[in-house]
């Protein structure tokens, strides 16, 4: 199947083609072989070809939208298919409101942003902890901070508002 996604403002070529267990990935050219092994709802774990492992926890946001933990990385990806890609043309910008939810469940470790600042596409918006991994939580693309609905300690729900940019 051939896809692309749209992460942090930027379009992604996938292409993934399942070979017994395991999958043939190929991400803007680099193709890699993976095994995704389920761990439970919405996590499992990556076994890459060269030994290393990364957990991966995923969210549901509907409409072909996730929100993906990948190791320390933590993203929304909107999958589209290849024809979208040529009956929408160039990049567009978002308009409005963007909520930023919390991906798992967890405890806020600290806020970087407050109500009022202005943040790029990747800029750090809070630290959650979750299965004793820390996630940094990003603005997907740039904007202004217009609530941040968390503090340091407090413990969040899989999907609770975090923070809203407009």
């Amino acid at each position: 199947m051939r896809w692309w996604v749209a992460r942090d403002g930027r379009r992604v070529e996938v292409a993934v083609q399942r070979i017994g267990e395991r999958f043939e990935v190929t991400l803007d050219g680099e193709t890699r072989t993976v095994e995704l092994v389920p761990l439970g709802d919405g996590l499992a774990a990556l076994l890459c070809q060269d030994g290393r492992t990364y957990a991966v926890v995923g969210q549901d946001l509907g409409a072909r939208r996730w929100r993906v933990s990948f190791g320390p990385a933590d993203f929304e990806v909107t999958l589209r298919d290849p024809l979208e890609r040529e009956i929408q043309g160039g990049d567009r910008r978002t308009a409005g409101q963007q909520e930023v939810r919390a991906p798992i469940p967890g405890r806020v470790v600290s806020t970087a942003v407050s109500p009022g600042d202005e943040v790029a596409a990747g800029t750090t918006l809070l630290v959650l902890e979750a299965m004793k991994m820390e996630n940094q939580i990003v603005a997907e693309t740039e904007g202004h901070v217009r609530d941040v609905l968390v503090t340091p300690g407090m413990t969040v729900e899989g999907g609770q508002l975090l923070v809203v940019l407009s």
